[in-house]
């Protein structure tokens, strides 16, 4: 079992873990009553105030909203000439100075506060969406297009995503020169109906597409992932579902370089605020059992994970700089959800 020598260094680095973690709990109630709601003049002022209270990075809330008309896939694909049974497109309308997310997890300090950019766009912006029922089903919204940016940006040679959606990052990919051919792997037949009827027609370029109707799970294996240059898993809908997913495709143990994940220091970030209270009940000797069964669903099974890979190390820990390498360690929080 890994060990930690009692001092006064970690003593405040548990506290100041403790810490961040209500510090993010605090900032998000502040915030919500701002989320979704049309700025004023004297509403802008007390969030900015928020943030700077946080200490949350601040250039401004207003957001060229050139970064969402001039990406190409906003741009070349209209979702209003999609029609099915199932699926409709509606156009929705972002009013002007809407305090919105436009991108997902950002980590500040060494801790474990975190936070989502928040901001809001000068004019009226018309957004495409695709509903199922009065679900929103899939829509170019600039936090997904913004989530995805290192994807788009890595992707070179014959590039493989496994999640289809309507098609945002195989059609950023096939514009880029470094990008070959893509391959996507999809389960819901339907989906890809939608796709080859309604917008693959609309792609302007004639690089190599293929779509294959499979089970991620099935295809995520070294012999398959081998094929390609580089690998973007994209088939959650967000990180409510994500970790559960990830977690699965983690558990089977496949280690390539080039595999990415949509979300993943999101979902990881998950996975932090169940490693390091762990580890805080074992520094100050407090039961792990009753820490365990604490925890319900995807956060109790994680939980025992932990259990079981600390008590596999036999290192002491002295310091907080060790004690952050543990916590923050991507290819540790991948081995504790692969057990």
């Amino acid at each position: 079992m890994i060990r930690f020598e009692k001092n006064r260094e970690l003593d405040m680095a548990f506290s100041n873990f403790l810490m961040s973690m209500i510090d993010v709990n605090k900032y998000l109630t502040e915030i919500l009553d701002y989320t979704g709601k049309i700025l004023t003049p004297g509403m802008e002022k007390n969030l900015v105030s928020i943030l700077k209270k946080y200490n949350v990075p601040y250039d401004g809330l207003k957001y060229d909203i050139k970064k969402l008309t001039d990406n190409p896939y906003y741009r070349d694909i209209k979702l209003s000439r999609v029609c099915t049974d199932t699926v409709r497109y509606e156009k929705d309308i972002i009013r002007k100075r809407t305090l919105i997310s436009m991108n997902f997890h950002k980590p500040i300090g060494k801790y474990l506060f975190h936070y989502h950019p928040i901001g809001y766009f000068e004019t009226d912006i018309e957004m495409p969406v695709l509903k199922e029922g009065d679900r929103v089903w899939m829509s170019p919204a600039i936090s997904e297009i913004e989530s995805m940016g290192d994807g788009i940006e890595r992707g070179k040679g014959k590039c493989l995503t496994m999640g289809l959606g309507i098609g945002v990052l195989p059609y950023l990919w096939l514009l880029k020169d470094q990008v070959e051919s893509v391959t996507v792997v999809e389960i819901n037949q339907d989906v890809i109906s939608l796709f080859e009827e309604y917008i693959r027609p609309q792609f302007r370029t004639d690089k190599k597409l293929d779509i294959i109707h499979g089970d991620a799970l099935e295809y995520y294996n070294e012999e398959f992932l081998s094929r390609f240059d580089y690998v973007y898993i994209d088939f959650w809908e967000s990180t409510d579902d994500g970790l559960k997913w990830y977690t699965k495709l983690m558990e089977k143990k496949v280690n390539l370089p080039y595999v990415d994940y949509w979300l993943e220091d999101t979902m990881l970030h998950e996975v932090k605020y169940i490693v390091a209270p762990y580890l805080t009940a074992l520094y100050k000797g407090m039961s792990i059992a009753d820490y365990i069964s604490s925890m319900d669903g995807d956060s109790w099974d994680i939980a025992r994970k932990a259990n079981r890979y600390f008590k596999t190390r036999n290192d002491v820990i002295r310091t907080e700089d060790e004690l952050l390498g543990i916590i923050h360690d991507k290819s540790i929080l991948r081995e504790i959800l692969s057990i």
